[in-house]
């Protein structure tokens, strides 16, 4: 009997013990995050976006390029992130279908690192057990996974096309880099799965991204160097004459006696230039007036070809480029330029209506480009415009006739070598461009206006009271409106030049 006992206890025990899930050979659970889209790759808007690409982040929360997270998942990692926007199928995500499908497994980039993880999770939870698949990661799943479950999902095809593609890819896409050979050497029926995933881990390049020279070739650059340049020396200039004329001179003789080298604040582009010539301080004024006039003029030209390439770079350049990081660079370039380009014009505008030198058509001039500047930031690259260029410019059969994965997932870390931090952190052209720009446009308008009415014949003599149309209040004996609006345009004078050096 004590022996019958023993023994119905150890079967009863097997029993159990067989009939515990597989969990039991691994105490950790396999965690399942989604999120909507890759950030910043679906599509590229560079006022919003473009502070990832210094950072180095194109993707999520991670703070991993798209390469690192799709390496991190297929090596065994422990939380895989997943994305919701990948595998549609008829207006519906189901990885399950898509993924079984190459015309759709490599149709967009969200599913082909959705099919490629859920190949890492099925391996790391049912062949080798590192991993369960607990109640809420399959609850999480769930929400991509459509008429499958991820605990019965099959990733034996899924690798199977991963492998086809990849080798065709690198036979025929034509990138500058090579694959990795062990790729070449990969085999369904020889290769494990821990072989397959070490190989695909360098799938995706890292790629120097060609620049349209069109937009940042060395002959823009130095062209946009020397107008900062420029730009800074003529405002210093400007400064150290004002400032060597008010030292050297009376200045109770300079009260009774006006003379012409003072550069009266009602001074406009015409009267400058034939102001009677009776000095050199009159001849160095002259002179001073007139090139800040025609400096900013040939800005209006040079800043408008740039912004011109600027916004045809960001709208029309995705049909153009070998890889999506290719477009986002030359987008994220455009932006820069489209925002630094107009700062120096906005020092020199500031000069001259901080010195009464005001006439419509350079006014107009420099309006226009701000307002060119407004149109490309606002800007966004679509990655379905991207992908239809790919598509049509090479189809790789193994891959369901679609582009090579390689072209949408190549890593960009610089450009030829340059790091991304070659540029100021955006963050500072940004709140330029929002605010200070704001402020300043709104007082240029303002005072162009006020100009406008002061010297017209139908508006000069209209008065409101005490009050004379198109002049500063002025308030007490001190005269505080002319006194603010003095250290307004030179607080506004000092802070492009700062922002421009």
């Amino acid at each position: 009997m004590a022996s019958a006992s023993v023994l119905q206890s150890l079967l009863t025990s097997t029993t159990l013990a067989s009939s515990v899930p597989s969990s039991t050979a691994s105490s950790t659970p396999l965690t399942i995050l989604i999120r909507d889209s890759i950030e910043g790759t679906s599509d590229f808007f560079p006022f919003r976006d473009i502070a990832g690409l210094g950072s180095g982040s194109d993707d999520v929360d991670s703070g991993l390029t798209f390469k690192e997270l799709f390496a991190t998942s297929l090596d065994g990692n422990q939380e895989i992130t997943l994305f919701s926007s990948g595998c549609q199928v008829d207006g519906r995500t189901d990885c399950t279908r898509a993924c079984n499908n190459s015309s759709l497994f490599f149709s967009s980039l969200e599913t082909f690192y959705n099919c490629a993880a859920l190949a890492a999770a099925a391996h790391w939870t049912q062949d080798a057990k590192s991993y369960y698949v607990s109640q809420e990661t399959e609850r999480n799943a769930s929400a991509i996974m459509g008429s499958g479950t991820l605990s019965e999902f099959d990733g034996r095809p899924v690798l199977r096309s991963l492998i086809a593609c990849a080798q065709d890819s690198c036979d025929n896409d034509g990138l500058s880099k090579p694959c990795n050979r062990t790729i070449d050497r990969l085999s369904y029926d020889t290769s494990t799965p821990e072989e397959i995933f070490e190989a695909l881990d360098e799938f995706c390049p890292e790629l120097p991204a060609e620049v349209n020279p069109d937009i940042f070739g060395p002959g823009v650059l130095i062209s946009y160097v020397l107008q900062v340049c420029f730009a800074a020396s003529l405002y210093l200039l400007l400064k150290g004459f004002t400032l060597w004329v008010t030292i050297t001179q009376d200045t109770s003789r300079r009260k009774s006696e006006p003379k012409p080298y003072r550069l009266k604040r009602s001074l406009t582009r015409i009267e400058s230039m034939i102001w009677r010539d009776s000095g050199g301080l009159s001849r160095t004024s002259i002179a001073i007036a007139t090139t800040l006039v025609e400096f900013q003029e040939a800005q209006c030209w040079f800043v408008f070809a740039v912004q011109i390439a600027s916004i045809l770079a960001i709208v029309v350049n995705s049909q153009e480029g070998t890889f999506w990081g290719e477009i986002v660079v030359n987008a994220a370039i455009a932006f820069h330029l489209s925002l630094n380009g107009i700062l120096s014009m906005f020092l020199i505008q500031v000069c001259l209506h901080h010195e009464g030198i005001r006439n419509w058509h350079t006014f107009l001039g420099f309006f226009m480009e701000y307002l060119l500047a407004i149109v490309a930031t606002s800007q966004k690259i679509y990655f379905k415009d991207a992908f239809a260029l790919f598509k049509s410019q090479n189809q790789i059969e193994a891959c369901g006739f679609n582009p090579s994965p390689r072209t949408y997932c190549a890593a960009t870390q610089g450009i030829d070598g340059q790091s991304f931090s070659f540029f100021p952190h955006p963050l500072l052209y940004k709140m330029t461009f929002l605010i200070l720009d704001t402020i300043a446009i709104i007082a240029l308008v303002a005072d162009q206006l006020a100009w406008t009415l002061r010297k017209h014949h139908l508006t000069k003599h209209v008065q409101i009271g005490s009050y004379r149309l198109g002049r500063w209040p002025r308030w007490g004996k001190q005269k505080r409106g002319l006194f603010i609006k003095i250290w307004f345009w030179r607080i506004l004078e000092v802070a492009y030049l700062v922002i421009n050096i």
